[in-house]
């Protein structure tokens, strides 16, 4: 399975769908074409019929559509591609199929969407979020955005100098994660997971922050090998106190050399940056996880 996504960019041109900015509690159109948008944080929402049921999805015209596996807890776990302003990453997810889709008068069948955790995203926006709406659906809808009323696009939202601060003060927080697990302190890379910390691979699933750290701790700092972390980030997105980010890692020893990309939320809370999900996928098979320690 083959799904594209990237974070909050450029505009799509398809259809023209003017949208009215006020808030709406239910979503029916005045129009076959005109459809009124609610808001999370500074973020557009629509309301999707998902199967006949009202589904609140943030829109995102340079991503390619996922769901909150929070409200679609069904499905099988499949790997997608996730494909960002300048890479593909591989990534784990559940692949929910949605038998009926609907934007005011325009319909899809039988839509096979990936499913990850996007509550974290919910909780920093302050409102319910079932899922984003991206290019790929957009597009197959026949739809564009009219924020304004009077050009039909979605342009870039550029990053305020508090998002700028924001993920620059992740960024720190997350070199000194890397510094830990190099100086092979458990207990300092302990602090960095939140207490539910989530890390996914094509091997298996670690849940906890006890779980994981006992993990890295096993495999690599009860070692004779010194190993060291590389890790570089990109494509940040700020959302309250939530930051969204891709990342590439290495880790190399003497006799090691592995690789891979994924997809990680951290949250900042009581001045302190927290790692809630990782989902990420090794280049080299010796990275994947065989399963709990």
């Amino acid at each position: 399975m083959r799904i594209r996504l990237s974070l909050l960019a450029c505009a799509f041109a398809g259809l023209v769908l003017p949208v009215t900015m006020r808030s709406a509690r239910a979503q029916n159109p005045a129009n076959a074409t005109e459809i009124p948008l609610q808001h999370c944080d500074r973020l557009p929402i629509v309301i999707l019929q998902v199967d006949k049921t009202d589904k609140r999805f943030l829109i995102d015209t340079a991503a390619t559509s996922m769901l909150n596996e929070k409200s679609f807890p069904r499905g099988s776990t499949k790997e997608i591609r996730v494909q960002s302003w300048n890479k593909t990453t591989a990534l784990n997810a559940r692949e929910v199929s949605i038998g009926e889709l609907s934007l005011g008068s325009h319909n899809l069948r039988t839509v096979k969407l990936p499913a990850i955790d996007l509550s974290a995203i919910a909780h920093a926006c302050g409102g319910t979020v079932d899922g984003i709406l991206g290019v790929d659906l957009l597009e197959q809808l026949g739809v564009t955005i009219d924020l304004n009323r009077s050009v039909a696009r979605l342009g870039i939202t550029p990053a305020s100098s508090s998002e700028l601060s924001l993920i620059a003060d992740m960024e720190k927080a997350l070199h000194s994660c890397s510094e830990a697990f190099n100086n092979r302190d458990a207990d300092k890379l302990a602090s960095c997971f939140d207490p539910d910390f989530v890390l996914s691979s094509p091997g298996g699933e670690l849940r906890g922050r006890n779980e994981a750290t006992n993990h890295f701790r096993q495999k690599y700092f009860d070692t004779s090998q010194r190993s060291h972390l590389s890790l570089t980030i990109s494509d940040q997105r700020a959302v309250g106190d939530v930051v969204w980010t891709l990342y590439d890692y290495t880790i190399e020893s003497s006799s090691v050399h592995a690789e891979g990309r994924g997809m990680m939320l951290c949250r900042r809370s009581d001045n302190r940056w927290y790692i809630l999900s990782m989902h990420e996928s090794p280049v080299d098979p010796g990275l994947e996880l065989k399963g709990r320690n």
